[in-house]
């Protein structure tokens, strides 16, 4: 036992600096497994962000934990010990994604728990759970838990999303539900208090009709420029073309909300927040200057990613503001943070066919200028692996090309006045932000080697910048308990 300890300790203590695919400023987990972003808050002038985590193996959630790191600026993330463990009978089957609530000086952490029932139909069942915080560390949970037991909802009702308004407390939950024809569909539930403790249905504000699929994942729900957004992950959406082409979807509603009649007035059809093949269960906070600000998981569900064999799974996005454009559609861009992770300048200038870029730690910011009237072609190099983002000025699209099965994404695009990319490559991402942040591709690749950017033959770029980017990610993290090995290796 202690030999393995050893060799266990020894192990994750070099995982981030020898392992060529952890990424240098993304958050990613410390060891083990991450998926979806929880409890996203600004908190005592500290950015506090809770995750899905299973710090025992990197191959899949298993009875899942809320993960826990802590930044000022979104960029230097620091590890800190579990923050909730499946320690209790309503979540002793994990201990599933929620939000944070922060008033009157406290953090109020509330979440799903997840109960088991082996050989039963169904087979789990799911609880709305509190648990509180004075200073952002030191957690517990609500001795008289849990606050709603979902009688009537079960037993898929998950993902509390919580905000505040006048004197009023209020809830998105998603759920699932049986339609006219006995098929399972999506939906949001809306839930008020006036305690943040006793919690009671105020309204149904969205139906799947069979075209969003059958559950309604990480619901939020907030105002944006005058407008409201319900931003969600349904299930079981069928693609469309180019469309939906996913396992699982990530996207938004623009409507109205009225507090007085607590109903939802979509504006606009359902649309994809980004158009990647790794982009889930979003989740948003004010930072300090109130501005919204989402972030993502930058994975799918189903995918055995050679990063599991390296003991660690998942990262998230980079925080990105939103901000309302038209025809429905929200902006993305960077946190203006972003300067705090920006290295030294590779290359800038026009930019030929042909032209090679190394990189620099596998990282760079790429910002272009170019004609709209011209295709463009870059490729991401690696040894015998390449990814090609390319625009195609007759046909209006951006494509991302990732190679090997399942290799593209593409949509719509055309540019207004100058094209205009930003590019961030990450040891094992790609994101591309177009225009405005009006379209944006999410994506995770594998190079086997260092990493090269070479423009295609046929192009030309007006203005091209190409910086590396800091280790910004603090790698020197807490390690596992004896406790923690002897649960591993058992």
């Amino acid at each position: 036992m202690i030999t393995k300890l050893i060799t266990f300790i020894f192990f994750y203590s070099r995982l981030a600096a020898a392992n060529n695919l952890y990424p240098k400023y993304h958050l990613s987990p410390d060891r083990g497994w991450m998926n979806d972003p929880n409890g996203f808050c600004f908190f005592n002038g500290v950015y506090h962000l809770f995750y899905q985590h299973n710090p025992y193996s990197s191959y899949g959630p298993g009875i899942v934990h809320w993960g826990h790191a802590v930044s000022t600026d979104f960029f230097h993330w620091k590890h800190l010990p579990v923050a909730l463990n499946p320690d209790q009978w309503y979540d002793d089957g994990g201990v599933f994604s929620g939000s944070c609530l922060v008033d009157a000086g406290k953090m109020y952490l509330y979440y799903t728990g997840n109960v088991y029932h082996e050989g039963e139909t169904p087979d789990h069942s799911q609880y709305q759970a509190l648990a509180t915080s004075d200073d952002g560390y030191n957690i517990v949970k609500y001795e008289m838990n849990p606050i709603i037991n979902g009688s009537g909802f079960q037993p898929d009702l998950r993902d509390p999303k919580i905000w505040k308004h006048g004197d009023k407390y209020y809830m998105v939950l998603g759920n699932s539900f049986k339609g006219e024809s006995n098929e399972t569909l999506g939906r949001i539930l809306l839930w008020e208090s006036s305690d943040k403790i006793n919690w009671e249905k105020a309204s149904i504000l969205l139906e799947s009709d069979g075209r969003l699929g059958y559950m309604f994942e990480c619901p939020d729900f907030f105002e944006l420029d005058g407008h409201w957004v319900l931003l969600f992950s349904p299930q079981g959406v069928k693609p469309e073309g180019d469309k939906y082409k996913n396992l699982f979807q990530t996207g938004h509603i623009i409507g109205d909300f009225s507090y007085d009649t607590k109903t939802f007035t979509p504006l606009y059809d359902f649309q994809e927040l980004d158009h990647g093949h790794d982009f889930y269960a979003t989740q948003t906070t004010l930072d300090e200057d109130g501005s919204r600000v989402v972030i993502a998981w930058m994975d799918m569900w189903d995918q055995n990613y050679p990063e599991m064999d390296q003991g660690f799974a998942g990262q998230m996005t980079l925080a990105r503001k939103l901000k309302l454009g038209k025809n429905g559609i929200l902006l993305q861009k960077p946190v203006k943070d972003i300067d705090a992770a920006r290295g030294r300048v590779l290359h800038s200038g026009v930019t030929r066919g042909g032209k090679v870029i190394k990189l620099v730690n596998n990282t760079a910011e790429i910002l272009i200028r170019s004609s709209p009237l011209l295709n463009l072609d870059v490729f991401i190099e690696s040894e015998g692996n390449q990814v090609q983002i390319s625009y195609d000025h007759q046909k209006g699209t951006i494509t991302l090309d990732r190679g090997g099965k399942d290799a593209v994404r593409r949509t719509n695009w055309r540019p207004l006045g100058k094209l205009t990319w930003r590019l961030y490559i990450d040891s094992s991402s790609i994101e591309l932000f177009c225009g405005n942040g009006e379209v944006t591709f999410s994506s995770r690749f594998f190079p086997t080697g260092p990493v090269s950017i070479r423009l295609g033959r046929q192009s030309m770029i007006d203005n091209m910048t190409v910086r590396s980017m800091k280790q910004t990610v603090d790698i020197s993290y807490p390690q596992p308990t004896a406790a923690e090995t002897t649960s591993q290796s058992s």
